[in-house]
C-alpha cells in the first residue's frame, strides 16, 4: 500500500499511485531532500514521520507498507528511501531499487548491528546502514551524506568491506584482489580501514579529496559495489560520518 504525505497527515489512505508534483529525483543537493518510507510496521513509519516533519531540510513525500517498490518510487519520486531493516525482504528491496536507477538511494534503518549482514546489504545496493540506536542527528547526517552520493555505515562495516577487498587468499588460479590494486589504492584501503575520512586520507597522501573519491569508487567496483558512483564516507565510530 502506498500513502502520500498529504494523506498521511489527514489519515486518509490510497492505493492508487499519484505522480509527485514537486522536485525531480535529480534535484541538486541544496534543495530539500525528498524522503520515502517503506515498512510493514506502522510504528516504524509513524516514528520516522514525526521526526522528518520537524525538519525543513527534508520532506516526507510518501510511504508504503510493502513492495513493489516501483509503485512508491513512481508515485513519490523520493531522493532517499528509508527502508525498515527488520523487514524480511529488505535486501530484495535494495536490489529492486538498484534496477530502477540512481534514484532513490536506499538507507536501511533499525539494523541489528550484524556486520556481515550489513556488508551483504551494501553489496545488494544499500547506500546507508543505520542501527537501532542511531540518534535523530545521525539519521539526518546519513540522509545528507547518502543524498550527496556517499556511503554511510559504521567504521566496523567499512573496515570489514575493505578487509574483504584486500584479502590475499583467493583461488590459486586467480590473482589476489590486493595484487590487482595499485600501491596508492592499497594505501587508501589501509587508511580507510583505520577510520580516516576522505579529507583526512587526502591530506595524509598529499592528493585532492576528489582523487581519493575516484580511487574509492574503483576499489568498491572491484568488490562488486556497482551502483553508480560510490565515494566512501569513512567513519570514526559507528553511526558517525563526515559532515
Amino acid at each position: 500500500m502506498i500513502q502520500l504525505e498529504a494523506e498521511a497527515r489527514s489519515g486518509a489512505k490510497s492505493t492508487v499511485p499519484v505522480p509527485a508534483k514537486t522536485a525531480s529525483p535529480s534535484a541538486p543537493t541544496s534543495a530539500v531532500i525528498r524522503i520515502g518510507l517503506l515498512s510493514d510496521s506502522g510504528l516504524f513509519r509513524s516514528g520516522l514521520r514525526r521526526i522528518l516533519q520537524a525538519y525543513r531540510s527534508v520532506v516526507l513525500v510518501g510511504e508504503g507498507s510493502s513492495p513493489p517498490v516501483r509503485d512508491l518510487v513512481r508515485a513519490c519520486a523520493p531522493h532517499i528511501l528509508l527502508v525498515d531493516a527488520q523487514s524480511e525482504d529488505a535486501l530484495a528491496v535494495c536490489g529492486e531499487v538498484r534496477q530502477i536507477g540512481p534514484r532513490p538511494r536506499v538507507i536501511l534503518a533499525s539494523a541489528e548491528g550484524d556486520d556481515d549482514w550489513a556488508l551483504r546489504a551494501l553489496k545488494s545496493g544499500a547506500r546507508g546502514i543505520l542501527g537501532k540506536t542511531a540518534t535523530v542527528e545521525t539519521l539526518l547526517k546519513a540522509v545528507r551524506v547518502v543524498h550527496e552520493g556517499e556511503v554511510w555505515a559504521s567504521k566496523e562495516v567499512l573496515t570489514l568491506t575493505v578487509e574483504e577487498l584486500a584479502a590475499s587468499s583467493p583461488r590459486k588460479e586467480e590473482p589476489s584482489t590486493k595484487s590487482r590494486l595499485s600501491q596508492r589504492q592499497q594505501e587508501i584501503v589501509r587508511l580507510i580501514a583505520s577510520g580516516r575520512r576522505n579529507k583526512e586520507v587526502a591530506d595524509r597522501l598529499g592528493i585532492t579529496e576528489a582523487t581519493v573519491k575516484a580511487h574509492v569508487t574503483h576499489i568498491f567496483q572491484k568488490l562488486g559495489l556497482h551502483q553508480g558512483r560510490m565515494p566512501l564516507a569513512a567513519t570514526g565510530t559507528a553511526g558517525s560520518a563526515k559532515t
